[in-house]
């Protein structure tokens, strides 16, 4: 039994040492064959480690390098593209003339100038862009005002695009040089007048005498800029009185002055000086002075006045005038001056929220015929009135109905076959403007 014991005890401690020395045996095999993959484990983390240390030196250098090469050649950010507007208008009109002159022209007007048909007064397409630091418009234009309006452009130079002049509403460029101060220089509108060329910005559809006969576009350079919050101004150096092509060697020029004393109150004082006759001609300067009122009491009604004192030097002690017997030559003082004087006022009233009214009266006297020739004994002396409905529905569309009385004192309005003193005439219109 002993022996037995003896026995088996043997077997088990036999057993448990050759298991023992099997599992004892195979540890450094296992470390032997599991030694390879960690040396490649800790080569392969040191080529990582240095891989990455190169990257991240590549990656600093690549920075410091593109760092450099903006300082050299600054990228344009996509957030500094200027942002540029474009806008569209078109103004129709019907214009039914109780004088139904015969050749469906009228005279001495550039707005709504084509009688009893359908026609466009004014279309354009325009893109503008403002920046604090630069701005510029280019507009290019049709319409039967522009052809009214750029009926004194010279048509005999061979490279001043004067056969293209009349499609270009504006084209300028503007830097600016202060807090407030801006140069402008190419074409532009003009700074005289209270009315626009654009009607959809006015009290009445048509326009005053004083303002169809001051430059409606002028081509140059202005400086505007502000004396203080209430006083603003421009400085004007042009090439002459509504024109983009010289007619002589000499430069025009004048100002603004604008003083808002109060939100709702506006003095305005513009001025032209220049000399408006071709080279070949004797040398006439030319003196327009126009004063500008503006007061609105209230929100819904606007009340505007404008008075223009105009002189121009003699070339000649001799006019010639017109007579029922024929022309004739008047002496004059050589020293003095041919004078033209026109007053306007106007009334807009918003009686509801889409419906407005305008009322203008105006008187103007240019006897001498210094602006406007008629060929006629008492020249041009001329009062008006004119009354426009305005239907306003939204901001871009005016529907309006103008019905416009003017008389004059000689017969210089074109009657059928004839003509008479007075001009009459009914006007509908539609504008658009985006």
């Amino acid at each position: 039994m002993i022996r037995e014991f003896r026995f088996s005890k043997l077997i088990f401690l036999l057993c448990v040492y050759s298991f023992s020395g099997a599992l004892f045996s195979e540890e450094p095999n296992t470390q032997e064959t599991s030694g390879k993959p960690r040396e490649k484990i800790i080569q392969s983390k040191e080529e990582n480690l240095k891989a990455d240390t190169q990257k991240l030196t590549e990656a600093k250098d690549e920075e410091e390098w593109g760092l450099k090469k903006e300082e050299l050649t600054p990228k344009k950010k996509e957030d500094r593209a200027p942002p540029i507007e474009f806008g569209f208008f078109i103004d129709g009109y019907y214009n039914a003339s109780l004088n139904r002159p015969s050749s469906k022209e009228l005279l001495y007007t550039t707005q709504s100038t084509r009688t009893n048909e359908y026609n466009i007064n004014l279309a354009y397409l325009d893109a503008k862009v403002e920046t604090d630091k630069f701005r510029g418009r280019f507009a290019v234009q049709f319409g039967t005002s522009v052809i009214a309006n750029y009926s004194g452009e010279g048509t005999t130079g061979k490279t001043s695009n004067e056969t293209s002049i009349r499609n270009m509403q504006e084209a300028y460029g503007g830097v600016r040089l202060g807090k407030s101060t801006w140069l402008d220089a190419g074409i532009y509108f003009g700074h005289l007048g209270y009315e626009s060329w654009i009607s959809h910005e006015n009290f009445i559809y048509t326009r005053a005498f004083s303002s169809d006969y001051v430059p409606y576009y002028v081509s140059g350079a202005r400086l505007s800029g502000k004396i203080s919050d209430k006083v603003s101004y421009q400085l004007h150096l042009n090439n002459g009185y509504q024109v983009v092509t010289d007619n002589n060697k000499d430069i025009s020029g004048g100002f603004r002055l604008e003083w808002n004393p109060l939100s709702n109150l506006m003095f305005r004082w513009n001025t032209f000086i220049g000399n408006e006759q071709p080279t070949p001609t004797p040398k006439e300067t030319r003196y327009y002075n126009n004063f500008i009122t503006e007061w609105k009491p209230f929100q819904r009604l606007i009340l505007a006045s404008s008075f223009d004192v105009a002189y121009q030097e003699r070339a000649s002690r001799e006019d010639l005038i017109y007579t029922p017997e024929g022309p004739i030559y008047i002496r004059r003082d050589g020293a003095a001056f041919r004078q033209t004087y026109a007053g306007n006022f106007w009334v807009a009233y918003r009686f509801l929220p889409d419906w407005r009214i305008g009322v203008r009266l105006e008187r103007y006297l240019d006897r001498e015929q210094m602006i406007l020739v008629t060929n006629t004994k008492d020249g041009f002396q001329t009062s008006g009135a004119t009354a426009t409905l305005d239907y306003l529905p939204d901001p871009a569309i005016l529907v309006r109905f103008t019905y416009q009385y003017r008389r004059s004192m000689d017969s210089i309005y074109p009657h059928e076959n004839n003509t008479s003193k007075l001009d009459r005439m009914f006007i509908f219109s539609l504008s658009l403007k985006i």
